[in-house]
């Protein structure tokens, strides 16, 4: 039985590790008060400070539960109790002119601080809502998404 655990553990450790290469780390999660997770295909991780993000994660909180995130750029991102968020889209490649952040928030409370992205590409950054989508130009923004 001991056995097995440790197989399943070692094949969820080698599938999230091909999901995504460390080049493509996107942010961190700075702090964490109660609960979270990130889903993150078809695997379910527990929130910890200094996890790695990427393209495509979805990170819930729980009730209580807040969540603080920082993207490569400098972004921050809020969330507050029962909250869920997607990474749908990030690129931040200054060289190369590429930049791009969408956010999907589904439900709950979100502060965003600008970062870097919004700076050099003011169009690049969408927050998107269940019945909007916001582009932002500016620096500071709250959120609130009620279910």
């Amino acid at each position: 039985m001991k056995t097995s655990h440790h197989a399943f553990l070692m094949a969820v450790l080698i599938s999230c590790a091909a999901q995504a290469a460390p080049s493509d780390i996107i942010g961190h999660i700075q702090n964490i008060q109660g609960t979270a997770t990130i889903e993150r295909g078809n695997t379910t991780l527990p929130g910890i400070k200094g996890t790695a993000l990427y393209r495509g994660d979805r990170i819930r909180t729980g009730k209580p539960g807040a969540v603080g995130i920082v993207l490569t750029d400098d972004t921050s991102v809020s969330l507050g109790a029962s909250s869920i968020l997607t990474l749908n889209d990030y690129d931040f490649d200054p060289k190369e002119g590429k930049f791009s952040l969408v956010m999907r928030m589904l439900k709950g409370t979100f502060s965003y601080i600008s970062g870097q992205i919004v700076k050099l590409s003011p169009d690049a950054v969408q927050l998107q809502t269940p019945d909007a989508t916001i582009a932002v130009r500016g620096t500071k923004l709250l959120i609130n998404v009620e279910e």
